[in-house]
């Protein structure tokens, strides 16, 4: 590997990955690099090596006991739960996307929760309803612009 090129993971991303960038910290290149440099038998050796090490240290090892499974949480209602509200304020946007902002000004969230609150049978008889009154502004407006042209020749 030529020594001279940029290394490919200094150069900065337009929109970087705060967890890519955290583990990113913790890689040893130069180490990748030494690896890549070997043969497949110098490899298999180097690993042989670091197996019989670990061995030899297994008994300086204490074992942990893995941690309790978590508390089965109660089930969130996204519409009124404040804490749903906090949890989702505390994870932040990799990037914030100007065109979702600009709409996201207009989204009226209350409208949205009143929505959720129904069942899937009283949203769809409402939409059913908002279909009517699509056609039915449709008709007056197709039977307009004929009384228009009507007069106009």
């Amino acid at each position: 590997m030529d020594d001279d090129r940029a290394d490919a993971a200094d150069i900065p991303l337009l929109f970087p990955d705060p967890v890519i960038e955290f583990y990113m910290q913790k890689v040893d290149r130069a180490a990748i690099r030494r690896h890549l440099a070997m043969s497949v038998s110098e490899r298999l050796q180097w690993l042989e090596r670091q197996a019989q090490e670990r061995r030899t240290d297994q008994s300086q090892l204490t074992r942990e006991e893995p941690p309790a499974w978590p508390a089965k949480r109660r089930p969130i209602d996204m519409g009124v739960d404040p804490a749903w509200f906090a949890e989702a304020a505390a994870v932040p946007m990799l990037f914030p996307d100007p065109v979702i902002e600009e709409y996201m000004k207009d989204v009226d969230r209350g409208l949205i929760r009143e929505s959720l609150k129904l069942s899937s049978e009283e949203r769809f008889t409402r939409f059913a309803a908002l279909m009517k009154n699509v056609h039915e502004l449709r008709r007056s407006a197709m039977a307009a612009a004929e009384q228009s042209d009507e007069s106009a020749g």
